[in-house]
């Protein structure tokens, strides 16, 4: 008896599977469908848009269509980041509302490992991975180049976005070079950073030789620039 239950049932699964796997071809050409009626509608200057309609309810049933399928929305939905389009079969009148998403990416550095204050940031640490731009709290890098050479303030978790002020280039109490420019003449000596700071900050450095403080802008991890 057993076995001759079982039979039937696994039929049942291969027929549900086999519905299913058929079913599938139109409803990734309606999404798809869906995702080019919603980026040819969407006038944005950005190049990093992202438009992706949501996975259709498993349990729905798209019927064959001889004619294309036809999309419409409203302006209101099309500035929100997710669009109600709804998708018509000509023939009979079928239709159906999709939610598409559209998000603006940016690219960000993250760390790729665990790593200790004090590390200096490379080319190996760091990734850039590409974000929805509103998930973004804080200022953030976009390239590699921007925190190369860089060293961290505190301890930081795989995968977290690098950020200000996670770091200094020149950090409090660091022995640093100033370039002192007067005219077309420049003096170079040495100095202590009084504070940490970032390229294009201006901190203050107290002079090795005369222990004058004074405010110079970093220009790079080990040298600050004071125009005289």
């Amino acid at each position: 008896m057993r076995i001759l239950n079982f039979f039937p049932i696994s039929l049942l699964f291969v027929n549900l599977f086999v519905s299913a796997s058929t079913d599938n071809p139109l409803k990734l050409q309606i999404m798809s469908g869906a995702e080019d009626y919603v980026r040819s509608q969407i006038v944005s200057q950005s190049d990093a848009l992202e438009i992706k309609a949501k996975t259709l309810d498993g349990r729905i049933q798209v019927p064959h269509c001889d004619k294309p399928f036809s999309y419409r929305s409203t302006p209101e939905s099309l500035r929100q980041s997710n669009v109600t389009v709804r998708a018509t079969c000509p023939e009979n009148n079928w239709y159906i509302y999709m939610m598409v998403q559209v998000s603006e990416m940016q690219d960000i550095v993250v760390l790729n490992t665990v790593i200790a204050p004090g590390t200096l940031l490379t080319e190996a640490n760091t990734d850039v991975i590409r974000v929805d731009k509103k998930s973004l709290r804080t200022t953030t890098y976009t390239t590699k180049e921007e925190v190369i050479g860089a060293r961290l303030k505190r301890r930081v978790r795989s995968g977290q976005p690098v950020t200000p002020r996670m770091l200094c280039y020149v950090c409090k109490g660091d022995s640093i070079v100033i370039n002192a420019s007067l005219g077309g003449l420049s003096i170079k000596t040495n100095g202590i950073a009084q504070q940490d700071g970032n390229l294009g900050d201006t901190i203050m450095v107290r002079n090795s030789h005369s222990k004058k403080v004074i405010d110079a802008k970093v220009t790079n991890s080990s040298e600050v620039s004071v125009n005289i």
